[in-house]
């Protein structure tokens, strides 16, 4: 996991992500679809928090897409299946809006698909 340093006054720095993490997941080609295969939130959810979850890359054939649970909470679903070994990288990014401030956060999601067992 990566963490953004102090920005103090730089515009260009503050508009970077704050955190970058990477995750690994592995499915067989017969998985059932639509399946939830990663939930983003903030660590800790204050009361006013607004979230905007979207896949940034890595879906140009559409097998994901992403849904909002609540106010602090969203999930990544595979909505149509993947029916050949392939390994697919998809880049998301959360928005966490907290008390005026829009903060980013990337997850990387390495998604390695093998044959079915």
């Amino acid at each position: 996991r990566c963490e953004r340093l102090p920005c103090n006054e730089n515009k260009e720095c503050q508009s970077l992500p704050l955190r970058i993490t990477y995750y690994h997941l592995s499915f067989p080609t017969n998985i059932q679809v639509p399946t939830d295969i990663f939930r983003m939130g903030p660590s800790n959810a204050v009361p006013g928090d607004k979230i905007l979850l979207s896949i940034i890359s890595g879906n140009q054939e559409g097998f994901f897409t992403t849904k909002k649970v609540n106010n602090h909470s969203g999930i990544v679903v595979m909505q149509r299946q993947i029916t050949e070994p392939r390994d697919l990288l998809l880049t998301i990014q959360m928005q966490l809006t907290r008390h005026g401030t829009v903060n980013t956060f990337i997850a990387k999601l390495f998604v390695f698909v093998s044959a079915q067992l």
